[in-house]
């Protein structure tokens, strides 16, 4: 028996780490980490959900200025700082959070995670920086391209108050106060509306231990719970050029979302430069099927649809959508930590699941929605 046993202990295999681990903090606070051996680059980013922080039309816009002010890092140099070590930070603030991308040469945690230990930070805010940022969101404002005009238009169609355009009123942004700003980043950065995930050539264990003793510092509060929101369907006009077909959808979770989705992508595959939008949310939210041409025809164009012809390829579309998403560690951190600091369990795989399960009546469904009242209909110019 014991050369038997001595043999078997001779051919065990070291026990390899789980390709991700997934962390929940005592504050609410969420971390994962995602191994991804040899890879060029390192994805660090940093999510701050906009529970509690919703837009609305006294505050519409100030989680926006805030986003501009926190990149620059207490010292108003962590781009730069960046820049010098080979890295770079984008910053962007969306309907459901306030995130930052930190992309960096192999090997620089260290510097990703002092980095977002500075974004945590509230910096000193000043009545001329606050002018300085407005005038540059005015800039932005300028140079907004028609997709996203279009897609303001449905979302205001479709959510009223509720689908506020997340830029901003430039009014409420030159008229903000340092006062105002540091209200909104208490409640945003409190631990439960905070996550950090990591991809890359990284060791899971030292890396979500690192990224914890971070989070670990915010407060933890309790957010409230958004109100539910109704959505309505109708016609509205944009200033843009083009035309767009938005649907209400669930949220990321649901089969009907995934259905929606690929009904979305196979109306934009009938036409030539279609775009499709749809940012993953946990709650209701819109998918946006457009064209930026004059005379697009969408609305003929989902008319005449036939399902059957269009369920294999819709779904196919969709799913190679997710995969896309999944294929750099960039994607993947932007994709999981959009989902994360939503909803803890929530995960890219679960629509590419109901996507596999979709019977041609969901889909069938999805599609004759996109031509029943319950659709939000954006004409340009």
């Amino acid at each position: 028996m014991l050369p038997i046993l001595a043999c078997l202990v001779a051919i065990q295999v070291p026990i390899e780490q789980p390709p991700r681990l997934r962390t929940v903090l005592d504050n609410g606070a969420a971390v994962i980490v995602e191994k991804i051996p040899g890879a060029k680059t390192l994805s660090v980013q940093f999510f701050a959900s906009s529970r509690g922080t919703e837009e609305t039309p006294i505050s519409n816009g100030l989680r926006h200025l805030l986003e501009h002010l926190v990149a620059k890092g207490p010292k108003g140099d962590l781009d730069d700082r960046l820049e010098t070590a080979g890295g770079f930070l984008q910053a962007e603030t969306q309907r459901e959070t306030m995130q930052f991308k930190l992309t960096l040469p192999a090997g620089q945690l260290a510097l990703g995670l002092s980095s977002v230990a500075q974004l945590m930070q509230m910096p000193v805010v000043t009545p001329e920086m606050i002018q300085h940022e407005a005038k540059i969101i005015g800039q932005e404002e300028a140079l907004r391209e028609d997709t996203g005009k279009l897609s303001i238009a449905a979302w205001t169609q479709a959510f009223g108050d509720k689908g506020l355009d997340v830029m901003g009123n430039l009014d409420v942004i030159q008229n903000a106060t340092p006062t105002m700003l540091e209200k909104i980043h208490r409640t945003q950065f409190s631990g439960p509306n905070l996550a950090i995930v990591v991809v890359g050539d990284v060791d899971l264990d030292s890396a979500t231990k690192a990224c914890s003793e971070i989070l670990a510092k915010a407060p933890k509060s309790n957010a409230p719970k958004p109100t539910p929101i109704k959505p309505l369907g109708g016609e509205t006009t944009s200033s843009a050029q083009g035309e767009a077909l938005a649907l209400p959808v669930l949220g990321w979770r649901s089969p009907q979302t995934a259905a929606r989705v690929a009904a979305a992508f196979a109306l934009a595959s009938e036409a030539d430069n279609c775009f499709m939008i749809y940012t993953p949310t946990a709650g209701p939210g819109l998918v946006i099927v457009g064209r930026t041409s004059p005379n697009t025809g969408l609305k003929k164009i989902a008319e005449r649809a036939n399902a059957s012809e269009l369920f294999v390829y819709g779904r196919a579309l969709a799913k190679a959508w997710i995969r896309n998403m999944l294929n750099s560690p960039e994607g993947i951190a932007n994709i999981r930590g959009q989902l994360l600091v939503q909803q803890f369990d929530l995960k890219p795989e679960t629509m590419l699941e109901n996507l596999d399960t979709m019977t041609p009546k969901e889909f069938s469904a999805a599609l004759d929605a996109f031509r029943s009242p319950v659709a939000v209909v954006v004409e340009g110019r």
